[in-house]
């Protein structure tokens, strides 16, 4: 009874955990949707902080990267190092440089609001694959930002389509500052 109770305690970590683990490649994944660029203060402090995490990961300055993405993301990335023995994740492109691809350019484009006070930023990549010693030109990629503790967070990261309603809300819970509720406008007398 006890080996079936750790089993099943094991599988559930494990399915809620895939949740918030990103995609790595296409793999029958639907291309993201064009989105109506957010003119919201907080959509733009998302590219903002986007272009610079980026900015860092085409020059290979992961230290500089690292700072810039969710304490929880770090903790998902060394999850999976200890759970496969490698750090196999969306977020660690220092894992994919050398066998994989790696980052030659890109466009950081739209960013939309999401759940939980988060932001979607798609984006268009240039990578180096290695394999092949050649370019993928203009791979569409959405980036998940959000805030913990008052400070901006990349999140997560899906190659060739982009993060639902559904998926933030359920993928991601806790893993940001609350938002405030908006007050309802008082009525006019």
């Amino acid at each position: 009874m006890t080996l079936l109770r750790t089993a099943l305690l094991a599988a559930a970590f494990l399915t809620t955990s895939a949740f918030a683990q990103g995609t790595e490649g296409p793999g029958g994944a639907t291309a993201a949707a064009p989105t109506a660029d957010s003119d919201a203060p907080e959509a733009k402090e998302a590219k903002e902080l986007l272009n610079k995490y980026l900015t860092a990961v085409k020059a290979k300055k992961w230290a500089d990267a690292k700072k810039f993405l969710h304490p929880r993301t770090i903790e998902a990335i060394a999850e999976r190092k200890k759970r496969m023995g490698k750090e196999d994740h969306p977020m660690a492109p220092w894992f994919h440089e050398k066998t994989d691809y790696f980052m030659k350019e890109f466009k950081v484009g739209a960013a939309s609001l999401a759940p939980l006070g988060t932001i979607v930023v798609e984006t268009s990549e240039d990578n180096y694959q290695v394999a092949d010693k050649g370019m993928a030109n203009g791979e569409a990629a959405a980036y998940l930002v959000g805030k913990k503790d008052g400070k901006w967070f990349v999140v997560d990261k899906k190659r060739g389509e982009t993060f639902s309603k559904d998926s933030v809300k359920i993928g991601y819970k806790g893993w940001f500052d609350a938002v405030p509720k908006k007050e309802e406008a008082a009525p006019a007398e």
